[in-house]
């Protein structure tokens, strides 16, 4: 949840999924943490690396105390179409990468029928958002506010806008395939 509580933005709902399906509640991870120790790790993160906010290690840390079961996955071979999958190294929200890589290895194990893509950028920070979109949300100001939102676009921001230049077009492709095969 999210508000003030405790002092705290944000605080875990224990023992109830984030996510339903059908009016379903789906399996998930449960986060190690409890409240306030929840936002503790993320407050201690945020001021360490210096970005805007920093979940990473409150992933790292639940999946290192609870790995994640095959009930718990996102049944991803069971998607008809293209699945396209988008990451960077440097996210510090999660390990996008990690993440991208056990989907990969997912599909080589399971029977599919959709297609694919999946890149994984050395920079693009959590915001992997195509260029196009960021300039649609953010029209001035968008390359200020990636720097102050996270170390990484700081300190690689040709890398971060070259990835979300390429993701636009990878996004504009998946598209124009999509709508092509409609026809």
């Amino acid at each position: 949840m999210q508000g003030k509580k405790d002092g705290c933005k944000e605080w875990p709902i224990e023992g109830e999924s984030l996510f339903s399906y059908k009016g379903e509640p789906l399996p998930y991870m449960p986060f190690c943490y409890k409240h306030p120790d929840y936002w503790h790790v993320i407050e201690k993160e945020t001021k360490r690396t210096g970005d805007m906010i920093n979940s990473r290690k409150l992933f790292d840390d639940s999946e290192t105390a609870h790995p994640i079961t095959e009930e718990e996955m996102i049944k991803i071979e069971k998607i008809h179409g293209t699945l396209l999958l988008i990451g960077a190294e440097d996210d510090v929200l999660w390990d996008t990468a990690k993440y991208i890589r056990r989907m990969e290895l997912r599909m080589k194990d399971h029977p599919h029928t959709c297609r694919l893509e999946s890149v994984i950028y050395e920079h693009g920070t959590h915001f992997v958002f195509p260029e196009s979109m960021l300039k649609t949300m953010l029209p001035i100001g968008s390359g200020i506010f990636m720097k102050l939102a996270f170390q990484a676009a700081r300190k690689y921001p040709k890398e971060c806008q070259t990835a979300r230049l390429d993701i636009d077009q990878r996004v504009k492709n998946a598209v124009a395939e999509w709508k092509s095969a409609e026809k």
